[in-house]
């Protein structure tokens, strides 16, 4: 198989580790072993794999096409595709075998966040590649006897025919990490480009770009920047701002009608990302190529000048409205001024007076400890010793750039009114309700997304607190107390337990007891209402579909709003089976259901709250309406079911979501028609 230099090295140990790890930690179920002859004149052609599959081709030649690559393999080949993937094999001279394994990588349990954190590197099972093993034979013996025992029918045959799909595993990273193959695989930065070049127009999301390729968002966007020279979102903003600047050109197109053509939301965002890129309005631009004007002070004193490239000027902008300084500059005046600036900086900085030994008495750990300073100089900012489980902790008595990882329960500390800069995907507020964003959004407006394991782009936001959780952070302790202070703390202990460490951090003590009250008020007269409603004693089930709408039952995590604020009741099975009463703290755990035996432990319930991990509830109900076993349960036939999005908050538990959840989860309630008998 020739062997593409781009990609020679692409297969690095450290994913080939990510990759063996995830393999080792996940359910397989073995689908399917095949054996086909193709031929010359009766090829494979445009096969959409029904999801995972390995496809090995002995004996001959052939062009192979996956998806949209082709590339020659010679007379043998390894080859991997997930769920979609287009597969031809086009035999080039004699005829050649070809085996087909397919399998399925089940989904994981919601509570093995291990895996779903290794997921976010890299997915193997998605992945696309090809390769001519340095051992055939191996191969050749290996699928052989796995077809042959397959095909057998019996249980301990089949066994054997999934063991083997293991040891395959196994031989191929193996040779993988040998690098003693030739191998090919897609152009990710490419496939990105033309995506976005055929997409700029339309409301591109990046982070579904990312997902739609098998690797990170954090590599993509450094395998992008290393060959671009730019981000994903700099190539995206640029070419819609190319193509904005030739509607510009004409006076006929309106600017709201060039920002809507060109993929800005508004005109209002086209006018930011304009004067972002080249300092001036749409309008300005189109004043100046239209009328061909070329006086440096056309409009206003402050225009700097303008050439066919852009706006002539110091400070570039660079990602995320950064502003780099450090850039060519015209003159050796301009770096004098520059050098004198950063000098007298310098100079002001050192000039504090040191501090006297007994000039203040000593404070307790949990005080605000002042560096003194020379009467007239800036306040430093202070700070002050935390106790945590991991040890004490020097924080900023006032963080200003805090970066939280411990996913959507970013929602504890937003009460406290502190700017966060960064969070992980599970954080990002944009997938939080409208209630949700109205009332605590603005605290998280210009917030970045950033995976928890993104050592480089955490340390970009440069944060002066970076609060996780270790059991939820994808990067230690160790390694993100390098970047700032980092607090770890244990994010399902109990919502008064949480609010109360955090007026520890923030030194805001009587601030926390006052929310804890407020809510605890709140809560209060919620269950009122249930009990006015005659719903308190009703029983009911809190549901959570992981992969395609399947059901599952959470353990103790749900309690958050239904079980442990509002004081609901289960049927006793799920009580009994799901929930851990005697350990309050603890998580529980997430088990899927099947359909067929659900009604076990929905029988009992007089209300069902599903909540689903697709957004489009609609297709979920339309799914199960099609389900008899599921419209024979009494919650059903009588219309006391209310669905949920992820995006909504009932299943969080963090102090901001459980404020929003608590009144809209009451409201649904009331609107069942058992609220109104």
């Amino acid at each position: 198989m020739p062997q593409d230099p781009e990609f020679t090295n692409h297969f690095t140990k450290e994913m080939i580790n990510l990759a063996v790890r995830i393999w080792a930690r996940s359910s397989i179920s073995l689908i399917d072993v095949r054996y086909q002859m193709l031929h010359p004149d009766t090829p494979l052609q445009n096969y959409r794999m029904p999801t995972n599959m390995f496809v090995y081709t002995q004996g001959g030649p052939a062009s192979i096409k996956l998806n949209h690559t082709s590339y020659q393999s010679g007379r043998f080949g390894i080859f991997h595709g997930g769920k979609g993937t287009e597969l031809s094999i086009h035999p080039t001279g004699t005829s050649l075998g070809m085996y087909m394994v397919i399998y399925k990588a089940e989904t994981a349990p919601f509570y093995k966040r291990d895996i779903y954190r290794l997921l976010e590197n890299i997915n193997p099972f998605i992945q696309v590649f090809g390769f001519s093993p340095s051992n055939p034979i191996f191969f050749i013996e290996k699928f052989q006897s796995m077809y042959e025992r397959w095909n057998q029918v019996s249980a301990l045959n089949q066994f054997y025919a999934k063991a083997t799909l293991y040891q395959l595993i196994y031989e191929i990273y193996k040779e993988l990490e040998e690098g003693n193959i030739r191998y090919f695989e897609p152009d990710y930065v490419e496939l990105a480009k033309q995506y976005l070049d055929q997409h700029y127009t339309e409301q591109v999301s990046i982070q579904l770009l990312s997902e739609m390729l098998p690797i990170s968002r954090s590599l993509l966007g450094k395998l992008f920047r290393k060959r671009e020279h730019k981000s994903l979102q700099e190539y995206l903003n640029e070419s819609r701002l190319d193509s904005a600047k030739r509607y510009l050109q004409s006076s006929s197109v309106s600017i709201q009608e060039v920002a809507i053509g060109c993929g800005f939301t508004d005109e209002l965002n086209l006018n930011r990302m304009f004067k972002k890129y080249f300092q001036m309005t749409p309008s300005e631009y189109r004043r100046k190529m239209i009328d061909n004007i070329t006086k440096n002070d056309i409009d206003n004193n402050y225009q700097r000048h303008y050439n066919e490239r852009g706006l002539d000027r110091v400070v570039h902008s660079k990602r995320d409205g950064e502003l780099n300084m450090f850039v060519q500059t015209r003159s050796k005046e301009i770096i004098l001024a520059a050098a004198m600036s950063l000098m007298l900086l310098l100079s002001a900085c050192s000039s504090n007076a040191p501090a006297t030994p007994n000039s203040a008495p000593a404070q307790s750990q949990n005080q605000e400890t002042a560096i003194p300073q020379e009467k007239g100089a800036e306040d430093v900012a202070q700070t002050r010793i935390v106790k945590t489980e991991h040890g004490d902790v020097e924080v900023p008595a006032n963080p200003q750039r805090i970066v939280y990882l411990v996913g959507n329960n970013v929602g504890d500390i937003l009460p406290f009114e502190k700017t966060v800069v960064g969070v992980d995907k599970y954080g990002d507020p944009s997938m939080r309700p409208d209630e949700w964003r109205q009332q605590w959004g603005h605290f998280v407006a210009d917030a970045k997304v950033v995976p928890g394991d993104d050592l480089e782009g955490i340390m970009a936001l440069e944060p002066d607190l970076i609060i996780g959780s270790p059991t939820w952070s994808s990067s230690s302790l160790e390694q993100l107390s390098k970047i700032a202070p980092t607090i770890f703390y244990n994010e399902m202990s109990t919502l008064e337990e949480r609010m109360t460490f955090f007026g520890e951090v923030f030194g805001m003590p009587e601030q926390a007891g006052k929310f804890i009250t407020d809510y605890t008020t709140k809560v209060e007269a919620a269950k009122q209402r249930l009990v006015d409603a005659g719903l308190y004693d009703k029983k009911i089930v809190f549901l959570q579909g992981v992969e395609e709408g399947t059901p599952g039952l959470q353990g103790d995590k749900t309690r958050g709003i239904i079980y442990e604020d509002l004081g609901m009741k289960a049927p006793e099975i799920v009580e009994k089976e799901f929930f851990n009463r005697e350990n309050p703290k603890s998580e529980g755990f997430y088990a899927p259901i099947s359909l067929e035996v659900i009604s076990k432990y929905l029988n009992e319930a007089d209300i069902i709250a599903y909540t689903n991990f697709e957004p489009n509830v609609e297709e979920l109900e339309k799914k199960l309406s099609s389900v008899d076993i599921w419209n024979t349960i009494p919650a059903v036939m009588g219309e006391n079911i209310t669905f949920y999005s992820t995006t909504d908050t009932l299943n969080d538990y963090d102090y901001a979501s459980r404020t929003i959840s608590l009144d809209t989860f009451v409201d649904t309630l009331l609107e069942l028609p058992i609220a109104k008998k």
